[in-house]
C-alpha cells in the first residue's frame, strides 16, 4: 500500500467534537467584533448579545475538554505525507489551537469574576442556569485588574484568530496545490477509510462536559452571587402614624407600590414588597396634609435577574448601609386634574425633590389613589458604577402608586 493508501479520515466523535467547537469559536469572534462596537447591535439585543458571549465561550471550555478526553483514546489517524518542517508547523498548529480553546474562555471568565459590576452570569439568559464567579481574592476585583483581564482575553482572542486563518490556509495549501487529501479527512463526506472508534472516549468526553457543566451550576446555585437567594435585612423603620381628622389607614392586601424601567430595550418591571405609609389628607383643605412611605430597602424586587442581583448591593440601594428608603409630602395642592404632593425622596445618601401628582376619590369613607411619578435613577445614584451612560439600563423609572385606605377610626379591612 503506498503512503497515499495510508491516510485515513477521522472518525464521527472527532469530526463532531471539531466542527461544534469550530462553529462556537466564529460565533464568538463574531460576536466579539460586534461587542467592540456596540452601536452596530439593536438596543434590544446588546445585553442578549453580551450573556450569549458568556454561554457560548463556557461551552467551548466543556468541548475542549471532551475534544482533549476524545483525542487521547483516539490519537489523530495517518495524513498524507509531509516535510518534517510542515508537520513540525502543523503539531505545533494544533498545541496552540488547543491551549487557547482553553485560555480563551478561562480569561473570558476571569474578566467576568473581577468585573466591579458583578453582573451575573446566567447560562442561554435562564435564571434556573446561574454560573458562579471564579472563587478568586476580593482584592482583585476591581478597574484595574479588570481591564488587564479583559486585555488579555482580546489579545487570546486574537491569537485564535490568527491561528484559524494559519490552520485553513494550510489545509487549503494540502488540498488544492499538494493534491492530498486534507478537507477531506474532517468531513462527513467522501472515500477516505475511517479512523477506528474507541468507544471508551464516548463516555469519558461526554462525562468531563457534564461534570464540568454540573460542577458549575451546582456552585452557581449555592454561591453568593446566586440570583436565587433571597436577599435578607433588618426590616424598615416603620412610618409614624398619621394623626388628625383627616388621617387615613392604609388597606396593604389592596393597594400595592411597583415600578417599570427600561432594560436592553424592553420594558421590566418591579415591586415594592414591605412598607407603610402615615398619610394625613383632607381633599377640601389640602394645604393642611402630609405624608410619608417608608420602604424597606431588601424588599425591593425586580423581574429580571440580571438587574435583580444588583439592586440590594453598593450600586444599587445599598441595603446593609441604607435599609430603608423614604418619600415625604409635607404640602399638598389641588390641581386641574386631582391633586399634586411636594417633597422630597430619600434614596441611600440622596434627597431630591418630589412632584407627586395623583388621583384621590373617596366612596363611603374609603378613599382611592393613584399616582404616577417619574425618577431618574442617575440622580438617586443608582447604576452608577454598571451603567452610569444608560446604556443598558433605562435612567427614567416610573413609579406607579395604587393605594386603598380608610379614614382613621373607621373600620378597616387591614389586619
Amino acid at each position: 500500500m503506498t503512503a497515499m493508501g495510508k491516510v485515513r479520515g477521522y472518525n464521527a466523535g472527532a469530526m463532531l467534537l471539531h466542527w461544534a467547537i469550530a462553529l462556537a469559536i466564529i460565533l464568538q469572534i463574531a460576536g466579539g467584533f460586534a461587542m467592540m462596537h456596540t452601536q452596530i447591535i439593536p438596543d434590544a439585543l446588546r445585553f442578549t448579545t453580551f450573556q450569549w458571549h458568556k454561554t457560548i465561550g463556557l461551552l467551548v471550555l466543556a468541548l475542549t475538554l471532551a475534544r482533549i478526553a476524545w483525542r487521547l483514546l483516539n490519537p489523530p489517524p495517518a495524513h498524507a505525507p509531509m516535510s518534517r518542517v510542515e508537520s513540525g508547523l502543523a503539531h505545533l498548529v494544533h498545541f496552540l489551537f488547543y491551549l487557547l480553546m482553553l485560555a480563551v474562555p478561562l480569561a473570558g471568565w476571569l474578566v467576568v469574576s473581577v468585573s466591579p459590576t458583578a453582573i451575573p452570569t446566567l447560562l442561554a439568559m435562564s435564571p434556573d442556569l446561574p454560573w458562579p464567579h471564579l472563587p478568586l481574592p476580593a482584592a482583585w476585583k476591581g478597574e484595574g485588574v479588570s481591564d488587564l483581564a479583559g486585555t488579555m482575553h482580546a489579545v487570546l482572542a486574537y491569537s485564535t484568530l490568527g491561528l484559524l486563518v494559519l490552520h485553513v490556509a494550510g489545509a487549503i495549501k494540502h488540498s488544492a496545490i499538494d493534491r492530498e487529501p486534507s478537507f477531506s479527512r474532517m468531513m462527513p463526506l467522501g472515500r477516505l477509510p475511517r479512523q477506528s472508534t474507541a468507544f471508551l472516549a464516548v463516555p469519558l468526553a461526554a462525562g468531563l462536559a457534564v461534570a464540568f457543566f454540573g460542577g458549575g451550576l451546582a456552585a452557581g446555585r449555592l454561591g453568593p452571587e446566586s440570583t436565587s437567594l433571597a436577599v435578607n435585612a433588618a426590616p424598615g423603620e416603620s412610618a409614624p402614624a398619621a394623626t388628625g381628622a383627616s388621617a387615613w389607614t392604609i388597606d396593604k392586601t389592596a393597594s400595592s407600590i411597583r415600578y417599570e424601567v427600561a432594560f436592553s430595550g424592553n420594558p421590566i418591571g418591579g415591586t415594592l414588597g414591605r412598607w407603610d405609609a402615615a398619610i394625613a389628607f383632607d381633599p377640601a383643605k389640602p394645604t393642611e396634609g402630609s405624608a410619608k412611605v417608608t420602604v424597606d430597602a431588601a424588599s425591593i424586587d425586580v423581574e429580571d435577574a440580571f438587574v435583580k442581583s444588583n439592586v440590594p448591593g453598593p450600586d444599587g440601594f445599598d441595603v446593609a448601609a441604607h435599609p430603608t428608603v423614604t418619600l415625604s409630602v409635607d404640602r399638598f395642592e389641588a390641581a386641574a386634574n386631582g391633586f399634586v404632593g411636594h417633597g422630597t425622596m430619600n434614596v441611600k445618601d440622596k434627597i431630591v425633590p418630589l412632584y407627586l401628582p395623583f388621583i384621590f376619590t373617596e366612596s363611603d369613607g374609603r378613599a382611592h389613589v393613584t399616582a404616577s411619578v417619574v425618577l431618574d435613577r442617575l440622580v438617586l445614584g443608582l447604576g452608577l458604577q454598571n451603567d452610569s451612560t444608560a446604556q443598558w439600563l433605562g435612567k427614567d423609572v416610573t413609579v406607579k402608586l395604587d393605594l386603598f385606605a380608610t379614614r382613621a377610626g373607621a373600620a378597616s379591612p387591614q389586619s
